[in-house]
């Protein structure tokens, strides 16, 4: 069942509101409701320079946990959530830690839709690069990505599919889904960006 859109213009407060919870303006002694977590609607927004992001490798599991634990803090079981957000999100900012244009902005937009968590990613890319995320979204609709995953856990593979891997983790293992949206054209300099969206599953998880 789709998601009723947010009523809330970017730049809105919305995920302070999310964060939050209900107040009460008593200062009587009072037993507080759990916060309510809202079914759809805008998480949390980033975005950073490719420079500044490409610089140091530690970025990628410290933004990682900065987001899951954000992304899952009014949940009801905020640890175990944020602990399979946060491998989510690492395996998601890996690929992107190595595979994007020299120069450019990554913009990522974090949203939950009821049991889910989307995340669309811009990211500025190459011939190289682009090739890269063309060629594992070719693989995540593979029929036979599971025996081809497993395969490759078992054996040397190549440092094309070593790429791949991290990415075809979240579909095989977590049942993620993987997608590039419309990419845009290039911009005023010249580059060319995609725009890479996965859905991330985070409730009743079983691994295979």
């Amino acid at each position: 069942m789709p998601c009723p859109e947010a009523d809330f213009p970017p730049g809105s407060l919305y995920t302070e509101a999310l964060m939050s919870g209900s107040k009460r303006s008593d200062s009587a002694l009072t037993m507080r409701p759990p916060p309510l977590t809202a079914e759809c609607g805008l998480i949390i927004n980033t975005s950073f320079s490719v420079t500044g992001f490409g610089k140091r490798w530690t970025h990628c599991h410290q933004l990682a946990n900065y987001l899951a634990r954000y992304a899952s803090a009014n949940e009801n079981d905020p640890e175990r959530t944020s602990t399979l957000l946060s491998t989510f999100f690492n395996e998601l900012l890996e690929a992107i830690y190595r595979n994007h244009a020299r120069r450019g902005l990554i913009n990522i937009t974090f949203e939950r839709r009821l049991d889910r968590v989307c995340v669309k990613a811009e990211v500025p890319v190459d011939e190289q690069s682009l090739g890269f995320y063309k060629r594992t979204i070719e693989l995540a609709s593979n029929p036979e990505l599971t025996a081809w995953y497993r395969e490759r856990l078992e054996n040397d593979i190549s440092e094309e599919d070593a790429g791949a891997l991290g990415l075809l983790e979240l579909t095989v293992v977590y049942g993620a889904q993987i997608a590039i949206h419309d990419a845009p054209g290039p911009d005023g300099n010249g580059r060319q960006s995609i725009q890479l969206w996965v859905e991330f599953p985070y409730s009743e998880l079983d691994e295979v």
